[in-house]
């Protein structure tokens, strides 16, 4: 699958391309039976999985909720479960990162699946990628984004600031988070005005530079926004200590 001009070049005017259907049925069932699995217990390898937990249930107030919906993200569930693995090397997506790293010698960085739950799926902070993973170098992966459930303005779909990655890393603020014990980065001066909303259909799929500047709100709608984040690097890329 190769990209059209215009994609190519709207990537490299904005840092992201919002693609389309990524996704058949089966296989979107398949994925999404998996992580939830995986998030509820109920998979052989649940427990080997790296679990977060919304800020809310660590602080105990989602005792009625099943424990699917108390899960914030998984990190690396390809790493659990052989269907996520082989997704991560659909020849579709492999093509499309290819493009866009300009190498056809390409390798997984990692995935995660980001669950924000129906009714109390928290915000995810202005950031970016490559804030998070300074052992890469140079700081130019790319993601791809994976709908589990229809990403919509209400329930807390991805939002992207254009071009904000040719700015290369941005001043972040470290961020200690009382109800989880756990910190995060927050980008320091985004407009958020100028922030474009990453709608997508379930099955669909976007694709963005680890430095271009993003976030999500809060989730307070009856409607899931299940997520499967796929990162890639070129082979050649440099890791050192985070």
């Amino acid at each position: 699958m190769i990209l059209t001009d215009k994609q190519k070049s709207n990537y490299e005017r904005d840092g992201f391309l919002i693609y389309g259907s990524m996704l058949s049925e089966k296989e979107l069932e398949d994925l999404s039976q998996r992580i939830d699995a995986l998030a509820s217990g109920e998979h052989c390898n649940a427990e080997k999985a790296g679990i977060r937990l919304e800020g809310a249930a660590i602080a105990g107030e989602l005792r009625d909720v099943p424990r699917r919906d108390k899960v914030w993200q998984l990190g690396n569930p390809h790493l659990h479960e052989d269907i996520i693995l082989k997704y991560t090397n659909k020849p579709e997506i492999l093509d499309i990162v290819i493009a866009l790293l300009g190498t056809e010698d390409v390798k997984l960085f990692n995935t995660q699946a980001l669950m924000k739950p129906a009714f109390h799926g928290s915000i995810v902070s202005w950031h970016q990628d490559s804030a998070y993973w300074t052992s890469v170098s140079p700081p130019a992966l790319v993601s791809c984004w994976t709908a589990l459930d229809d990403a919509t303005e209400e329930n807390g779909c991805m939002r992207m600031l254009p071009g904000s990655y040719k700015e290369g890393l941005w001043p972040h603020e470290r961020i200690y988070d009382k109800s989880n014990g756990d910190d995060f980065l927050h980008a320091q001066g985004v407009d958020v005005s100028q922030a474009v909303p990453i709608v997508l259909k379930a099955g669909s799929c976007s694709f963005h530079h680890s430095l271009t500047v993003h976030g999500s709100l809060e989730n307070k709608t009856p409607y899931r926004r299940r997520g499967l984040a796929t990162t890639y690097m070129r082979a050649d890329s440099k890791l050192g200590k985070q």
